[in-house]
Formats: structure tokens, C-alpha cells, sequence
């Protein structure tokens, strides 16, 4: 849920018309290269791939289940965007996977305020807060 809630944010000059390759040493929910992909095509970039060293994500692949982001679409509406920031279409595989297991938009909302607290102690833990 930490990896939702606090999703990066890129600056920085991107040259019109350009192609890039994404590089990540680590990969878990795919967040990082979903939100760079998102950054570098929205300042008109082109990305075409991605390479990381360790895929540790449960589902190896990127793009989800078109049956999942339907059911998150169903289930909770405009509730995924408003509490992350995210459209349900743009989720990642992992990400998808994750949310999916939560039944009512409560859960969510209950484990994203369990997550907020854990990242508030983690924060002061390292003097800074």
C-alpha cells in the first residue's frame, strides 16, 4: 500500500520526439516505470521498452488482466483515482493484483491509514518528520 501511496514524481527535460529506454535496478509493483513511461510521454517523449536487473514483482508481466482493472472499475468506481492519484486503467499488473483482493473501498481506506502511520514512524525512526 506504501508503494501506492507515495508514488514518485519526475522533473526534468525531455526532448521532443525522442526515444527512451526505461532503466531500473529493482522492480516490485512497477510504479516507478509507469509513472517515468507516463512523465516522459506526456512532455512528448517516446518510450520504447524498459530493462530492469530484478523483476521481484509477483507477476512478471506489466499490463494487467483486463478483467481486473474492469472489476476495480466496478467495485470502486472513481475511489482508486481520488485516493491514489491514478486512474484504475493505468494501474500496473501488481498493483491491480493487490487492490483487487480488497473487497469494499473501507478496506482500502482502513490499510492505506494503517500504511500512512508506518511511513509517519519509519519517518520519525530516521529523524525526519
Amino acid at each position: 500500500m506504501e508503494r501506492l501511496l507515495l508514488r514518485p514524481s519526475f522533473e526534468g527535460a525531455v526532448e521532443r520526439g525522442r526515444n527512451y529506454v526505461l532503466v531500473d535496478d529493482v522492480t516490485s509493483m512497477g510504479g516507478t516505470l509507469a509513472e517515468l513511461a507516463n512523465y516522459i510521454r506526456l512532455n512528448n517523449g517516446n518510450v520504447l521498452g524498459s530493462i530492469v536487473l530484478v523483476n521481484a514483482g509477483r507477476d512478471k508481466k506489466f499490463k494487467p488482466v483486463k478483467k481486473h482493472i474492469k472489476l476495480l472499475e466496478e467495485r470502486f468506481h472513481e475511489q482508486i483515482e481520488q485516493q491514489f492519484g491514478i486512474k484504475t486503467s493505468a494501474l500496473t499488473v501488481n498493483e491491480a493484483n493487490y487492490l483487487v483482493g480488497f473487497r469494499t473501498f473501507d478496506e482500502i481506506r482502513n490499510r492505506c491509514l494503517k500504511a500512512e502511520k508506518e511511513i509517519h514512524l519509519r519517518l520519525l525512526s530516521k529523524g525526519i518528520g
